[in-house]
C-alpha cells in the first residue's frame, strides 16, 4: 500500500539511513504517521503546526506497505505500531513539487 509521511526537512537525512521509527514520535503514540496522497497538503500543515518551521521546508515521502502494517485512525490517515526500514521509501517529494501540483 502506497502511502505517504510528511516530516521536516531536518530529519530527512536520518531517516533515510535508519527508516521511519514509532520511538521518534513525538504523539501520545509511538507509531509512525502516515495518510493517503489526498491529504499530502494536510499533513504537510500539521507537520509545520506540530513540529515548527515552514511548509517550504517540509518534505513528503512515499512509502510502500504492506497493508497489515497498518491501522486504521480516521478517513485518510493511518498509523503503523512498527518501525519501517529506509528500503521501504520510494521516493522524496520535495516542497516545490507539491507546489507544482495542480489543486485537488
Amino acid at each position: 500500500m502506497l502511502i505517504r509521511h510528511a516530516t521536516p526537512a531536518r530529519d530527512l537525512a536520518s531517516i533515510l539511513r535508519l527508516g521511519l521509527r514509532c520511538c521518534r514520535s513525538r504523539g501520545r503514540l509511538p507509531v509512525v504517521w502516515a495518510c493517503a496522497p489526498g491529504k499530502t497538503w494536510w499533513a504537510v500543515i500539521h507537520v509545520v503546526r506540530r513540529h515548527g518551521g515552514r511548509v517550504e521546508s517540509t518534505v513528503v515521502l512515499e512509502v510502500d506497505v504492506p497493508r497489515r502494517w497498518l491501522r486504521r485512525s480516521r478517513k485518510g490517515l493511518w498509523f503503523c505500531p512498527r518501525d519501517i526500514p529506509p528500503d521501504r521509501i520510494r521516493r522524496v517529494v520535495t516542497f516545490q513539487e507539491l507546489a507544482a501540483w495542480p489543486a485537488a
